[in-house]
């Protein structure tokens, strides 16, 4: 039987190449555009089970959704063998595993209360081999697919009509070789090397992604796995980088550099883009042009609020810095039951988007056409805009202005501070009417106590 579902992927397989039209045409991310005729996908046994017709776009989302999330499960009772598919998330995400319960028109959607978690879950067995097919033709590339391998051959085991001992055992040692208890992690790669399709990278980024503005000023993207993955970071560096392919005629733009750092303590690789111009030029361009399903697409329109200010300039005016520092505030902090969650968020969000559609209608400091590195523009900004009196700082709390001030430099108010000279603070938080630390206000002029709010 294993024979002939083997057989049956291998004829499923042939049939999805031969439906495929390349439109043969570069898009703006460098890499080619294909459009496909939707692909059913059928039980490979002879139950009758109901038809999958998501678009492959999607099937390639979910294949990298899955490498993030999604596990493998099989449970060993005397005789009795079961097997489940399963992606749980935040009782916030909900939405998105009803999306993929409609698309794949298989499982079903529990909720925890008592956990704030939920799950869409397959366990059917007929529905079982649906997630097989799947998986077979949209691969998996993390650790995740040394787990559907084993899971995927005790299926096969399980399509026999009577089981002999050494089936059970077989399975036995499968199912205690998989998820937590994996301790051999070797990859074929030999024949053939991992290829990133960009929707299954979206649907990774989804999971493990991270849209992020650190210490309030420094932009950056990021995508993790544990290091038991070494194969798919590889090929997570080769799509990323490839994205600099459509480097602009003329532009002194840098290609995409991606930072990996590893922490020592939980073993997981973090893959970093943070440089500004990397983000705007390479990253920014691929994430438009493609379809997020959960909240991850709330973090990344605020991301890309901030990208824009910072790119074009405005981050450097008071009001851009102000609406910048609002964004950085509630990045990634969206969940209901976090103890860090912002009051009335929604509401914040909408105002945040509202005032940056007002800004952005505004001339922009800086002339992004003309293609040329982000740091240069921060200079020739700062040359035009410099003054010939040296930089006043006034520092105020609750109780008035803190001694010392005026200071006539940012590096004398950041020692007051106990900050480090060279310190990035003052030009934060300047004029924006901000709190540093909860507690301090800069102005670059004298302000009252009604000002101070």
């Amino acid at each position: 039987m294993c024979f002939w579902i083997n057989y049956l992927y291998l004829i499923i397989g042939i049939s999805l190449l031969l439906s495929i039209y390349v439109s043969g045409y570069k898009n703006k991310m460098g890499f080619s555009t294909y459009w496909y005729k939707n692909y059913t996908i059928k039980s490979v046994h002879n139950t009758q089970l109901p038809e999958v017709t998501p678009d492959q776009d999607f099937l390639y989302w979910f294949s990298g959704f899955t490498d993030a999330e999604g596990n493998f499960l099989i449970t060993l009772d005397r005789d009795y063998i079961k097997f489940r598919f399963k992606i749980s998330l935040h009782l916030d995400d909900i939405n998105v595993l009803h999306i993929i319960k409609s698309k794949l028109n298989i499982g079903r959607v529990t909720i925890e209360n008592n956990r704030n978690r939920c799950s869409f879950i397959v366990e059917d067995y007929s529905n079982i081999n649906v997630i097989c097919s799947i998986f077979k033709n949209y691969p998996l590339h993390t650790s995740k697919k040394l787990d559907f391998e084993n899971f995927y051959e005790a299926v096969c085991i399980k399509s026999k009509n009577n089981l002999s001992d050494s089936d059970k055992e077989r399975i036995k040692f499968l199912k205690n070789s998989m998820n937590s208890k994996r301790e051999i992690f070797l990859y074929n790669t030999g024949k053939s090397q991992i290829i990133i399709n960009p929707n299954w990278f979206v649907g990774f980024l989804e999971g493990e992604g991270t849209f992020g503005i650190k210490t309030g000023s420094a932009l950056y993207f990021q995508v993790a796995q544990k290091n038991t993955s070494p194969e798919s970071l590889n090929a997570i560096v080769t799509f990323l980088t490839g994205l600099s392919n459509n480097t602009l005629q003329d532009s002194k733009i840098s290609p995409l550099n991606v930072v990996s750092t590893t922490n020592i303590k939980t073993n997981v690789v973090s893959l970093v883009v943070n440089s500004v111009d990397s983000l705007y030029y390479y990253i920014l361009p691929f994430l438009n042009e493609s379809k997020m399903y959960t909240r991850k697409s709330i973090d990344y329109k605020l991301w890309k609020i901030a990208l824009l200010l910072k790119i074009h300039g405005y981050y450097y005016l008071p009001e851009g810095k102000k609406l910048f520092l609002d964004i950085s505030d509630i990045l990634n902090k969206r969940y209901s039951t976090n103890i860090k969650t912002i009051d009335n968020i929604d509401e914040r969000i909408t105002n945040i988007i509202e005032r940056s559609q007002d800004i952005l209608k505004k001339d922009s400091p800086f002339d992004v056409k003309l293609n040329i590195p982000h740091a240069e523009n921060v200079r020739k900004f700062s040359i035009a805009n410099r003054s010939e009196n040296p930089k006043t700082v006034y520092i105020y709390t609750e109780k008035g202005m803190l001694k010392g001030s005026p200071f006539t430099s940012f590096s004398s108010a950041h020692k007051a501070l106990g900050l480090n000279p060279s310190s990035n603070t003052c030009n934060r938080y300047i004029d924006t009417n901000r709190l540093y630390k909860g507690k301090y206000i800069f102005s670059s002029n004298p302000i009252d106590r009604a000002s101070r709010g």
